[in-house]
């Protein structure tokens, strides 16, 4: 970066951003960042990288890393932050429920089964109380509405045999599980709803076991084993943050579109940790849960 012109604080800024990460990872880090860097100065009409424009580059490029990125923009902040999370608030719940808001989709069949899997160690759990509530939208719109629990059922591991690659046509897995039957609603119902919460900034081992097995559903002749349909995100996070953890969220969709569920709907809850990392304290954010009502209506309209 020897083209670049910095300040004394935002040169000490990013290295000390850079000093987060292992030696592996740095030179990535920086080469993005030094192009973020360049757009920002080109678009300000600046000559030189404050820190102001550090911080500014660093949120655009890595919003998964925020946390962090907070500890060197206002590190009083961030610890307000943290003791609001000691202690809840029925008031004031530092949680937050929001419908994003998506385009429209082109997939216009009629949705009258939805079949939902969650994808979480915690039955009753805040990803769960969320998912419940945009599955009873569904269900008011006169929709068949099934949901399974990951941890009631009996699902291994995928053991990489590929025996599901080498019958052209065929989709079911060679391990005979609880997985058969997903394999047949996925194929069967209109639309797809998938629950999951985010640990250590990336989806949970259930759903990472969930999509290795659903390997079982690609077919390396591109034959069609799902007919495209409609399907949703309940999504859950720690963080107080409504963007922290997107990226995450946009690689499950890309995943479920290469299975032929095309993403119309997601609910994201933030703000589950420390001391709101209880059952069902969603319940808290009266209106976000009528925001997944809303979306399970809409995730079934014509």
């Amino acid at each position: 970066m020897d083209d670049l012109i910095f300040t004394e604080k935002a040169k000490e800024t990013f290295e000390k951003f850079l000093s987060f990460w292992p030696l592996i990872s740095r030179g990535l880090y920086k080469e993005k960042t030094h192009k973020a860097l360049e757009y920002l100065l080109f678009k300000n009409n600046e000559h030189e990288v404050t820190k102001d424009i550090i911080i500014k580059a660093l949120q655009d490029t890595f919003p998964s890393f925020e946390t962090f990125i907070l500890t060197l923009k206002d590190p009083t902040k961030l610890s307000e932050i943290i003791k609001l999370q000691k202690d809840i608030d029925k008031h004031n719940p530092i949680i937050k429920i929001t419908r994003w808001d998506l385009p429209e989709i082109t997939i216009k069949k009629p949705v009258r089964d939805v079949f939902a899997f969650l994808a979480s160690p915690r039955i009753g759990g805040n990803t769960d109380c969320i998912l419940d509530s945009l599955l009873e939208g569904a269900k008011e719109s006169g929709c068949k509405v099934e949901k399974l629990s990951f941890s009631k059922l009996n699902i291994k591991p995928c053991m990489g045999c590929l025996e599901c690659e080498k019958r052209k046509g065929e989709t079911f897995c060679a391990i005979k599980d609880d997985m058969t039957y997903i394999y047949k609603r996925l194929q069967e119902c209109d639309a797809f709803v998938l629950g999951f919460p985010i640990y250590t900034a990336r989806e949970s081992c259930h759903t990472t076991i969930f999509f290795d097995r659903l390997k079982a559903l690609s077919d390396p002749w591109e034959n069609k084993k799902i007919e495209p349909k409609k399907g949703a995100l309940v999504v859950t996070w720690g963080w107080p943050s409504e963007k922290t953890y997107q990226n995450v969220v946009h690689t499950i969709a890309f995943l479920l579109r290469h299975f032929g569920v095309e993403i119309s709907e997601v609910v994201a809850g933030c703000g589950f940790w420390d001391a709101y990392y209880q059952k069902g304290i969603a319940r808290l954010d009266f209106s976000g849960l009528k925001e997944a009502q809303k979306a399970g209506r809409a995730l079934v309209s014509q």
